[in-house]
């Protein structure tokens, strides 16, 4: 077995993560949040009766709403 070092050990196979759901899709990734968002997710889901999940991606859908952001260019 090889030793993953620095940033390898936080690289997976997105392919055995990917949850295929029709409309959407979804990719599981380890973010670091502050931990008052945290909080306020778990209060709004809690209060809402909602999940944490759609309580976030209603957050982001509501942030990237009017962006415009370019691609990442691809590395040479």
């Amino acid at each position: 077995m090889t030793k993953k070092m620095g940033n390898d050990i936080f690289k997976s196979d997105p392919r055995k993560i990917k949850v295929e759901t029709g409309e959407n899709d979804f990719i599981q990734r380890t973010y670091m949040i502050r931990k008052k968002y945290v909080d306020l997710i778990d209060r709004v889901a809690y209060w809402d009766r909602r999940e944490k999940q759609s309580v976030l991606d209603e957050a982001l859908e509501a942030y990237f709403k009017d962006k415009k952001i370019k691609p990442i260019p691809d590395k040479v």
